[in-house]
């Protein structure tokens, strides 16, 4: 998964004499591409994680998605185009003990490995990962990716971990963050109003409205993966919390 340049900064600062190096991939192919800390500060603040270029041998491509989030079929390489990464390599799979159901999906688009994750190319080349495809919001105004949300979000005072999410019907989802604090909240619910303040103005900057800021004493995390926000289960409790059940942990 990508390590945002704040975290990698951490890492330096218990290193100081090592180069320290964030690579991009997945159980399919790693690594895909690989970048430094001073390539991350030189690419400086964009629209997701910057990730870098390609490893040797590797080849990354977009496949745009729509306003309603769906992946094209044809691999691109545009700058500024969002959509679902692309990956192309001798070591994609190799030796991968396949999922059947999913390999389906992954190899529908003949020499390359669609991974799920949405992102852009720079003009630069690099790449830049922006969240899940499975995350994408469908909202009136077209297709949002999570990441450069979430990190606004993050960098508000009191603000611990965040992740946005759609609530509503497919092309009519309006944007919600659900969030940790510093400390962390007693109960889950509504977010203060001077908090929900700075965190809709905070997100306001990457050109996405928030339409609610809730609070939660920790996120919930994926059972396969327990680094990772389960952000699905978090979009039901979201939904159910705004339309005035009972409020629970998520």
């Amino acid at each position: 998964a990508p390590i945002p340049e704040p975290l990698l900064a951490k890492v330096q600062e218990l290193v100081p004499q090592a180069k320290v190096h964030t690579p991009y991939g997945m159980t399919e192919a790693l690594p895909v591409t690989d970048i430094d800390l001073a390539g991350i500060l030189a690419a400086g603040q964009g629209n997701g994680v910057c990730v870098g270029t390609a490893v040797a041998g590797a080849t990354v491509a977009i496949a745009p998605i729509d306003a309603l989030g769906v992946a094209g079929d044809e691999p691109e390489y545009t700058p500024n185009a969002t959509g679902e990464i692309l990956v192309r390599a001798p070591h994609v799979k190799d030796r991968y003990d396949r999922l059947w159901i999913t390999e389906q999906y992954s190899s529908s688009i003949p020499g390359w490995h669609r991974t799920g994750d949405v992102g852009h190319l720079d003009d630069q080349g690099r790449l830049w990962v922006e969240g899940r495809l499975g995350h994408v919001l469908r909202t009136a105004k077209g297709a949002i990716t999570p990441v450069a949300a979430e990190h606004a979000a993050e960098s508000v005072a009191g603000a611990g971990r965040a992740a946005l999410v759609g609530v509503g019907p497919d092309g009519t989802q309006a944007a919600v963050v659900v969030m940790e604090t510093v400390p962390p909240a007693r109960k889950p619910g509504p977010a203060s109003s001077e908090l929900a303040r700075q965190v809709r103005s905070a997100v306001a900057a990457t050109g996405t409205d928030v339409a609610a800021v809730l609070v939660v004493p920790n996120l919930p995390t994926d059972i396969r993966h327990n680094s990772k926000i389960d952000r699905a289960a978090l979009a039901d409790w979201a939904a159910a919390t705004l339309a005035g059940g009972r409020i629970r942990n998520p």
